[in-house]
């Protein structure tokens, strides 16, 4: 008797999860901010968790799902997604360096805070869900072993 397959979950829940995952420390740096310098440095720090996190929600999801229905296309979708996140995000960086609400260095500073705890985040939950979600790398096809006859070793000719 073989053990049923166990479908692999959506990979808008998969990154979801890793998501929410990933602003759980974003949340401790912008109550940080908050407490060390101000409601500005918590939204600084806001700010640069949340961009971070919808950019790279939108490609992880958009490369997974490309992933499931056309793997051919997989590599490529994906090496255009890192290209297209690193342009948002420079272009995020250089236009919020140049408004007069990041001005001072302190926002600077908890804006790339907030930033960098939710990539750190982000990178140990992808690794978490690659390693914990079963992925399948071949599908078996539907006249397997179970619908034979005999066992494998009646086939091969021994014992």
């Amino acid at each position: 008797m073989t053990t049923p397959s166990q479908r692999r979950p959506s990979p808008v829940v998969i990154h979801g999860a890793v998501a929410l995952a990933a602003l759980v420390p974003a949340a401790l740096v912008v109550a940080t901010a908050g407490l060390a310098q101000g409601a500005d440095a918590a939204l600084a720090a806001a700010a640069g968790a949340g961009v971070v996190a919808i950019v790279l929600l939108f490609g992880s999801t958009t490369v997974d799902l490309v992933a499931g229905a056309m793997p051919s296309a997989s590599l490529l979708v994906a090496m255009m997604t890192y290209g297209l996140q690193l342009a948002v995000l420079t272009a995020f960086l250089v236009s919020a360096s140049a408004a007069p609400f990041f001005a001072a260095a302190a926002q600077r500073r908890w804006l790339l805070a907030g930033l960098g705890a939710v990539l750190l985040a982000w990178m140990v939950g992808q690794v978490v869900a690659a390693v914990k979600v079963r992925i399948p790398v071949y599908s078996l096809p539907a006249t397997g072993a179970a619908s034979g006859s005999g066992t494998a070793m009646d086939r091969t000719g021994s014992a």
